[in-house]
């Protein structure tokens, strides 16, 4: 994400941070890659709380997801994430928002990683998380 994103501040709430230990008392390992990073850590301010109050309303999303769309809102920032529950929620509400295929085509169009190399970073994704990439073609079509 850094490498992607090396122009902007990349930040996690203090809640998602908290959920990252929680999976890493697990056993799980990922958590590692966020919290040995440069990602910053940032609070939620009082003038954001009624907005993430409101968020917290709707059932499809959770805590880390209302405090994040809400600072998001308030920061002019962008809310990323890989929840198409969470992405539709982000349009209504007008939160900018990234998806998974939306970061995996900036890595096509940037030449980050050549196409063989996409190829198999999709197949890892779908295959660790057990989902299924909607448009990978529209992605692989980055490449020039």
């Amino acid at each position: 994400m850094e490498k992607i994103f090396s122009d902007a501040k990349l930040v996690i709430t203090a809640s998602v941070y908290n959920e990252l230990l929680e999976v890493k008392q697990y056993g799980f390992d990922f958590p590692d890659n966020v919290t040995q990073s440069s990602i910053g850590l940032i609070n939620l301010q009082r003038a954001e709380r009624s907005i993430f109050e409101d968020f917290l309303q709707d059932y499809r999303i959770h805590f880390g997801e209302a405090e994040g769309m809400a600072i998001a809102k308030c920061r002019n920032g962008v809310f990323i994430t890989n929840d198409s529950r969470a992405v539709e929620f982000c349009k209504e509400k007008r939160v900018k928002v990234l998806n998974l295929k939306d970061i995996l085509r900036r890595i096509a169009v940037e030449n980050i990683i050549n196409k063989g190399e996409m190829v198999e970073l999709i197949r890892a994704i779908e295959d660790k998380d057990r989902t299924f990439i909607i448009g990978a073609n529209d992605i692989l079509g980055g490449y020039k």
